[in-house]
């Protein structure tokens, strides 16, 4: 471990575009350079290279600061790509927030992310929201895998950093499937995809905070950043611009962050025997519904390929 310092049926939205194309440059194929390992690149000792370019890909504002918020404000050269906003259609979570209306929620819910990431240098134009409603990722798989693997290959992304797919949250591991199906689309289409990691972020038991693990039973190596008193303190600064997310994030912890490369994972079958941790709550589908988006999504994007 390393002390890591200061230094549908639902009717969703389909992802936006518009801020995509705004904030993605073309490239070239090829054009990053090689050097350290992705792994020295992102938690080493030595200083970090300007060059390096990571994306931080989650499921709802507010998921990447909790998981990576730290690792993030070391990064001199980091986008964050939200894939929902962070209210769902049931008006449960805005309406206890204290708003009538769940557009406005989600605009809070934006703006509070961006004053978070700003502590951590992240300035607005860095930031990409796709739009999903929250809850709802599961139903555009395909679209979203295209989107994420269209970004990518124009930003020249070098690390990529998302969910596990765990069976935790249907949106966690929707956007795992489609940052993994998307590193497979960029490599058919003749580009060479980006290192990827995933953060440790599970929901827990109550879905009342969010937690800094994976799910148990993986032996995989992973990285852990224990953070000292600035980092913390920074953290806890990020975290106390979410006054809509009080009550999760009073609960969820500061330190540490985890990290480690994924599995090959079967984006058909369940990330886990028995019954799934979102499973438990009556807003989210059953895993087998699930499987079957992603039988279909993964049908639609590599239709003459067998298997995962």
């Amino acid at each position: 471990m390393r002390r890591f310092g200061l230094k549908c049926s639902c009717r969703c939205r389909k992802p936006g575009t518009e801020q995509l194309r705004r904030m993605i440059q073309p490239f070239q194929p090829g054009q990053r350079k090689k050097g350290r390992s992705p792994h020295s690149r992102l938690f080493g000792t030595g200083p970090l290279t300007p060059t390096i370019r990571c994306s931080v890909i989650v499921a709802h504002p507010a998921d990447e600061v909790v998981g990576a918020g730290c690792l993030i404000s070391k990064l001199v050269d980091v986008t964050v790509l939200h894939v929902t906003d962070g209210a769902p259609r049931d008006m449960q979570d805005a309406t206890a927030a204290g708003f009538k209306d769940r557009s406005e929620y989600a605009q809070a819910r934006k703006q509070e992310c961006l004053c978070a990431l700003a502590i951590a240098n992240v300035p607005e134009d860095r930031v990409v929201d796709l739009e999903v409603v929250d809850q709802c990722a599961s139903q555009y798989l395909a679209d979203l895998t295209k989107k994420i693997a269209t970004f990518l290959q124009q930003s020249a992304t070098d690390i990529v950093v998302t969910h596990p797919y765990e069976g935790g949250h249907p949106d966690h591991d929707a956007t795992a499937f489609a940052t993994h199906a998307a590193l497979r689309l960029m490599k058919k289409n003749g580009f060479r995809p980006p290192a990827l990691f995933e953060m440790a972020l599970h929901p827990s038991a109550d879905f009342k905070a969010k937690l800094p693990e994976f799910l148990p039973g993986s032996e995989r190596e992973t990285t852990t950043l224990l953070l000292d008193e600035r980092a913390q303190e920074l953290k806890q600064r990020m975290f106390a611009c979410f006054q809509t997310q009080r009550k999760s994030l009073d609960l969820s912890p500061v330190s540490p962050e985890k990290f480690r490369q994924p599995a090959s994972y079967d984006f058909t079958a369940p990330p886990q025997d028995g019954k799934l941790h979102y499973e438990n709550f009556n807003w989210a589908l059953r895993s087998d519904e699930w499987q079957s988006l992603a039988c279909k999504a993964l049908a639609d994007l590599f239709p003459q390929a067998e298997g995962r």
